[in-house]
C-alpha cells in the first residue's frame, strides 16, 4: 500500500469513526451487514491496480478463447445444470489475486482464483463511498483534511476504466437489465433474505429497479417465467443470476423449471 497515506489514515483514526462508518453502511443497505468490515480502507497505487486489470484480462482471454478449454469446461457440468442458449461468453467474470513481494521488494500479483459468476458490484461502490464521507478521504485540493499527495491535488479514486459514479451505474444497467423494464428483471437467489449477500441485493435494487426473488417463487408457464407480485403475475424477461449449484444440491431446493427447458427467458 501507499504508506504515506496509510501513516495519514492511521494518525486520524478512531474508534467513534468507525462505529460511524458501520452504522452508515447499515443505514444504507437497509439492513445489517452480518460480515465483518475492515476497520481501514487500502491504498493501492494506479500503476499496480492497472497492472492485476491487465493480468486479469490475459487471463480471462485464455480462457473464453481456447476451444479445448471450453470443451473441457463443459464436459464438466452435470447435464441437469447445463442452461440451454447459453452465449459464448460468461457476462461477469472475477480475477482475485494476492500480493506477494519480489526479491527487490515490490508487490506482485499473483493469481488466486477466477469465477464467472457475479461479485457485489452495488454495494462495492457503497463501501467505498462510506469510507470516503466518515474518514474524510475526499479530493481536498483546498489542503485541508486528508491529502492525497504532498501537493494536495491527487485524488483517491475506486472505479477503474476511466469510470466515474453514473457511467458505473449505467454500465452496470447496461448489463444486469439491459432493455427490458426492470419489472421484468430479477436477481434470483435461495431464500435470499437468509443470505449474507443481502445488502448487495437490496442496493442493486435501490441502484436498478431490480426485484431480488427467491429461486423457489420463480413459476413456469409454457415457456415462460413468472414471480408474483402484489397479487398478480409479472412475467420475468431476464435473469441476473445468484443462484450457486452447490447450494441447491445441498439444500435440495426444489425448482418450478428445469435449467434444461428451452425457456423465453435471458
Amino acid at each position: 500500500m501507499i504508506p504515506s497515506l496509510r501513516k495519514q489514515f492511521n494518525a486520524s483514526f478512531t474508534p467513534e469513526k468507525y462505529q460511524t462508518f458501520l452504522r452508515r453502511i447499515d443505514d444504507a443497505c437497509g439492513t445489517h451487514v452480518q460480515f465483518r468490515l475492515s476497520e481501514t480502507p487500502c491504498f493501492f497505487p494506479k500503476s499496480l491496480l492497472e497492472r492485476m486489470a491487465e493480468d486479469g484480462k490475459e487471463l480471462i482471454r485464455q480462457l473464453v478463447e481456447s476451444p479445448e478449454y471450453r470443451a473441457r469446461s463443459e464436459a464438466s457440468i452435470p447435464a441437469e445444470f447445463r442452461v440451454a442458449n447459453e452465449p459464448a461468453q460468461p457476462l461477469f467474470v472475477q480475477v482475485d489475486f494476492g500480493l506477494v513481494r519480489n526479491a527487490s521488494g515490490e508487490l506482485q500479483p499473483k493469481l488466486v482464483e477466477l469465477q464467472a459468476f457475479p461479485s457485489l458490484y452495488a454495494y462495492q461502490v457503497t463501501l467505498a463511498q462510506s469510507y470516503i464521507d466518515v474518514f474524510g478521504l475526499e479530493d481536498q485540493a483546498s489542503g485541508s483534511g486528508f491529502r492525497a499527495s504532498a501537493s494536495g491535488n491527487a485524488r483517491l479514486r475506486f472505479f477503474l476504466s476511466g469510470l466515474e459514479e453514473k457511467s458505473y451505474r449505467e454500465l452496470l444497467r447496461r448489463a444486469i437489465v439491459s432493455t427490458h423494464d426492470p419489472e421484468n428483471v430479477i436477481l434470483m437467489e435461495i431464500h435470499p433474505r437468509e443470505q449474507k449477500t443481502l445488502p448487495d441485493f437490496l442496493l442493486t435494487e435501490k441502484m436498478l429497479g431490480v426485484r431480488t426473488v427467491d429461486i423457489e417463487a420463480v413459476q413456469k408457464q409454457g415457456s415462460k417465467l413468472y414471480y408474483e407480485r402484489n397479487g398478480g403475475r409479472v412475467p420475468i424477461r431476464r435473469i441476473y443470476n445468484r443462484t450457486i449449484v452447490d447450494e441447491l444440491q445441498r439444500k435440495q431446493v426444489k425448482l418450478g423449471f428445469d435449467w434444461r427447458d428451452d425457456l423465453d427467458v435471458e
